[in-house]
């Protein structure tokens, strides 16, 4: 071994045994006492590495390859633009709801402990279901759609005329196992990938937006066009292309919440949760609308619709001409997906390996859980490769990515809509809650409860004509995402009702522990040690009978 590798490696070593949550069993199953005093995750996540996790995954495909979408459904760049801005304002104050709940339980798992808190009966189905839908659907359908727009906008830069969907799919793939393999081999390197891929992504925006202002005042030479001037004539009436044309813009937002997956490992909670969600939303929305009226100042309408996932690199190939436009830019969009598809990666894994920690899944803590020697969620990061891989490989050629991404955000925005609900319901339950040192704006709150609702609903609603622009039925995306949601109803009733029928055991203990913990009235490292050992016991004690 390289005397470099190897001082690389003990060093790696010396992390693990200093913060590493892995757990060890003992020969019963129960969990040693040493597990119990290092269950809690080591703290790798400061404020900029906590509002690159927001930023990086906002900023991924979604500014790059919906606003050509969004002009489509709507039919005018002003309209386009006041969604964008909408989408700002009801974004921060679903990010507001999230910063209250995750300062009042600060542990992996987010939205999941979210709801199981907020809304804990009929045995924690709604957190059940959001963690199988999640798991099941939501993250590894949306890292299978990142990963073509990667290929695209790479062979675009590369002059191929042969991007179509199975060669970028195949780009897609080389990245997405690319991410994979360094969250699995090592948590910090992930994060400054992540940080790396943050600074990119705003670089480049900020390059879209310099460069729009400047074409607008006559510094570059471009051809002219009258997508501004036209104001809101041509606009769309039809209440169908509206929801569609917000769930993508929702997608484009979507991200403010992936820090909460990762809260246990987040340092100075108190300060770095509001500052890095609340930022990371408020610099997300400004480079969005910003960079919406740099692309549509130049590149006009029947061009940019036709654009479709690659309207970006159109922009800068008519600003910069072909080195910088055709080449040196789509290669940094391409990266600035990548950072996204690691974004999502991160905090999915801890999502898995959360609802594992707490009994959703049978016997998940043989197989999860940190790596003793990487300290990484090594399975967790598998299993989650192997279904993002059916997404990616799955479905036939054509609009894949349009599909994908209405499919994941169904079902994204119906939970969403309930995490910020409970909010308001724990706002009542608990009032005096110990932790609770950030309130949300309950209007704001409100109006994104209200917007959640809206792009749940009326995706079911017939356009105008009885059919969409999309060559698969207008109502498909929406069933499945719904379709997958109750599925989910199977394995929660065997575990959450069966099991416990059968084994005598409680499997929402856990819930009534964190609220005492919350509540200061057992520690924190006894409230790991009963919710751990319950796991591990009862399984053990299941599978000998």
């Amino acid at each position: 071994m390289a005397p470099r590798f190897r001082q690389f490696w003990r060093a790696e070593k010396a992390e693990v045994s200093r913060g590493s949550h892995a757990w060890e069993a003992s020969d019963d199953g129960s969990p040693s006492s040493e597990t119990a005093s290092v269950r809690s995750a080591p703290k790798n996540i400061g404020l900029f590495s906590a509002t690159a996790m927001g930023i990086s995954l906002m900023i991924g495909t979604g500014i790059f390859s919906t606003p050509a979408s969004i002009l489509r459904l709507v039919g005018t760049p002003s309209m386009a633009l006041i969604l964008w801005g909408l989408g700002a304002i009801i974004s921060f104050g679903g990010a507001t709801a999230f910063i209250e709940l995750g300062l009042m339980y600060r542990k992996n798992g987010g939205t999941m402990r979210f709801l199981a808190h907020g809304f804990p009966r009929p045995k924690l189905i709604f957190a059940y279901l959001f963690a199988w839908v999640m798991i099941m659907c939501i993250r590894p359908g949306a890292i299978a759609a990142n990963g073509p727009v990667i290929g695209k906008y790479w062979l675009y830069a590369g002059g191929s005329e042969n991007n179509d969907s199975w060669h970028a799919r195949g780009v897609g793939f080389a990245c997405i196992t690319f991410v994979t393999l360094i969250n699995i081999l090592s948590a910090k390197w992930s994060l400054r990938l992540i940080n790396l891929l943050t600074v990119v992504k705003i670089i480049v925006l900020l390059i879209i937006v310099v460069s729009g202002i400047v074409a607008a005042a006559g510094g570059i030479k471009i051809e002219h066009n009258d997508n501004w001037s036209r104001g809101f004539k041509g606009t769309s009436r039809d209440a169908h292309s509206y929801a569609s044309a917000l769930t993508k813009v929702f997608w484009a937002y979507d991200g403010f919440s992936n820090l909460v997956y990762s809260l246990g490992e987040l340092r100075k909670p108190e300060r770095n949760l509001p500052w890095s969600v609340g930022g990371s939303v408020v610099i997300v929305g400004f480079l969005y609308i910003m960079a919406n009226v740099a692309f549509f100042f130049v590149v006009p309408i029947d061009v940019a619709i036709h654009s479709e996932e690659i309207l970006a690199a159109e922009f800068t190939y008519r600003v910069f001409g072909h080195s910088v436009g055709r080449i040196a830019l789509p290669v940094l969009i391409g990266f600035s997906v990548l950072g996204a598809i690691c974004a999502q990666t991160y905090g999915v894994s801890r999502l898995l390996d959360s609802a594992n920690e707490v009994g959703f899944v049978p016997y998940g803590h043989k197989i999860c859980g940190n790596n003793k020697r990487l300290g990484t969620p090594v399975f967790s990061l598998v299993i989650m490769y192997a279904l993002t891989m059916v997404y990616l490989l799955a479905p036939p050629p054509g609009k894949v990515f349009d599909l994908l991404v209405d499919f994941v955000q169904w079902s994204t925005w119906l939970f969403y809509g309930l995490t910020a609900a409970g909010a308001i319901v724990l706002r009542f339950t608990k009032p005096h809650h110990r932790l609770r040192s950030f309130k949300a704006f309950h209007p704001l709150n409100i109006l994104f409860i209200v917007f959640c609702v809206y792009i749940t609903i009326f995706p079911f609603v017939p356009p105008q004509g009885g059919r969409g622009d999309a060559p698969y039925p207008y109502y498909l995306s929406p069933l499945l995402g719904l379709v997958t949601t109750v599925l989910g109803i199977v394995p929660w009733y065997l575990r959450m009702i069966w099991w416990p029928k059968r084994s005598g055991k409680d499997p929402t203990a856990w819930v009534k522990e964190e609220d005492e913990e919350s509540e200061g009235v057992i520690e924190p490292a006894k409230e790991d040690a009963l919710s751990l050992g319950k796991v591990l016991q009862d399984e053990d004690d299941e599978s000998r009978r």
